[in-house]
């Protein structure tokens, strides 16, 4: 669908010799006339393949599908129809109920943490520096095994629990030696889980998972919020072997998914630059280039006005294309707009575009005329002048 053309053909320009011995004997002016009849056949021989990208194909009504290059081609009219059943990106709950709980559970202590025992009417425990104390010397450190050692106690396993049932185990081990002892258990020090926060936020760090629950909004909080090069529409949340793709704007807005969204110890969280997945604009718009989805959305018609328009001197408005690859890796759906009634450009704003759609506006015939005019006519003229400055020296050659 896409031809690179090749130059004019060079048997033209052999034959002028024989147009030019044909014109021996003639005024030089002849000469002249003889070229401007060989430039005139090469103009009729390739105005219809001008060098360069184009793309003749207009689809007749329904999808026609064609082999191009090994790709499986299909040619679709951009119509209402096409609006309404173009493929839709919807948010796949199932995929993601895994990550996903109604109501998050409590903090799990794990190594590292530090606690803080308190024993009420048992100073000797709680307080055993006196008014010498600092929170860290006071804190119980959870080693590496999940224990903590606690006086009257011993090592004991919290590894695991919650701080209820940290209590309730040492209120339980406690009584063996204390009267109906009174204890209460928190979280000092936030040391063991954690959870990398990356790409384009405000501050990329790893984050320590506290008592408040790390979920998908929770996660971008602490790291500041989104970046204005940030695509919110594609974060890519990766856990041991697999990954997850979550649009979060979309996710914030269907019921609030995003606080449903529950992070855990060892999960990454990154946030891709828009502009890694653009679309391309090309062919006769005023400024070709790539433009960069917001929030993951750009319409046909707002990508087509970001472009500075299609180029009235030379594009052919009938000839709008919107190229995107297919399900399959060999397939490339093609989408034809015809735009010479603006009317057509509602349809337009309606199309969504795909991150690395390539949007293209094909030149009109008499610009492909112009452009091979444009290629040739050095040539000819170069060629013309050969002739006739030989001819003229034979000519006074022979007066002479």
């Amino acid at each position: 669908m896409f031809h690179l053309e090749p130059p004019a053909p060079v048997s033209l320009l052999k034959g002028s010799s024989t147009v030019l011995s044909a014109a021996h004997g003639a005024p030089p002016w002849t000469a002249g006339l003889a070229m401007a009849a060989i430039l005139a056949a090469m103009l009729l021989l390739t105005a219809c393949t001008a060098p360069g990208m184009k793309l003749d194909a207009k689809p007749s009504g329904r999808p026609a599908a064609s082999e191009q290059g090994g790709l499986q081609v299909t040619l679709r009219k951009l119509d209402a129809q096409a609006v309404q059943t173009q493929r839709v990106r919807p948010l796949d709950t199932a995929a993601l109920a895994q990550l996903m709980v109604d109501q998050a559970g409590p903090y799990r202590i794990g190594p590292q943490d530090v606690l803080l025992v308190t024993v009420w009417d048992h100073p000797e425990i709680t307080l055993a520096l006196g008014a010498y104390r600092t929170d860290n010397a006071t804190g119980s450190l959870v080693d590496e095994a999940g224990c903590v050692f606690f006086p009257y106690v011993g090592r004991i396993l919290v590894k695991g629990m919650s701080t209820s049932e940290a209590r309730a185990r040492l209120t339980l081990e406690l009584a063996k030696t204390l009267q109906h002892p009174q204890v209460d258990v928190k979280v000092l020090a936030f040391r063991s889980q954690k959870i990398y926060v990356g790409g384009e936020v405000k501050a990329p760090a790893t984050y320590n998972v506290t008592d408040v629950p790390f979920t998908l909004a929770e996660a971008v909080n602490r790291a500041g919020g989104f970046l204005p090069t940030a695509d919110d529409s594609r974060l890519v949340l990766t856990r041991g072997g697999r990954s997850w793709v979550l649009d979060f704007q979309a996710l914030m807005s269907r019921s609030n998914l995003g606080e449903r969204i529950l992070l855990q110890d060892g999960d990454t969280l990154m946030v891709p630059a828009s502009a890694e997945d653009p679309v391309y604009m090309m062919g006769e718009v005023l400024k070709p280039g790539s433009l960069p989805l917001v929030h993951g959305t750009l319409s046909l018609a707002k990508a087509l006005s970001d472009a500075g328009g299609i180029d009235g001197k030379s594009a052919d408005a009938r000839s709008i294309y919107v190229i995107r690859q297919g399900q399959a890796a060999n397939s490339v759906d093609v989408y034809h707009l015809d735009a010479r009634n603006p009317t057509a450009l509602i349809l337009a704003d309606r199309f969504a575009l795909d991150p690395r759609d390539i949007v293209y506006v094909d030149a009109g015939t008499l610009v492909r005329f112009n452009r091979v005019m444009d290629l040739l006519l050095p040539t000819v003229s170069t060629v013309v002048t050969g002739a006739v400055g030989a001819y003229e020296i034979r000519y006074f050659k022979r007066a002479f």
